[in-house]
């Protein structure tokens, strides 16, 4: 029963704050930090992908060309 009593009172706090609207809703500079980062992880995946790819491509030891 705390359990359910505590989310009660956070969903109470949570519509109690300012209402999201076009006005007051803007994008801000950790979104962007998230997709910078992103962008440059997939940078260095893609980096190692070829690198490993260009790898696989080449015969074995033992193996036929």
């Amino acid at each position: 029963m705390n359990t359910y009593a505590a989310l009660m009172s956070a969903a109470a706090l949570v519509a109690a704050d300012i209402p999201i609207t076009r006005d007051n809703v803007k994008p801000g500079w950790v979104a962007l930090g998230i997709v910078a980062g992103l962008g440059v992880a997939l940078f260095f995946l893609m980096r190692s992908f070829i690198k490993h790819s260009k790898r696989a491509n080449q015969p074995w030891e033992g193996e036929d060309s």
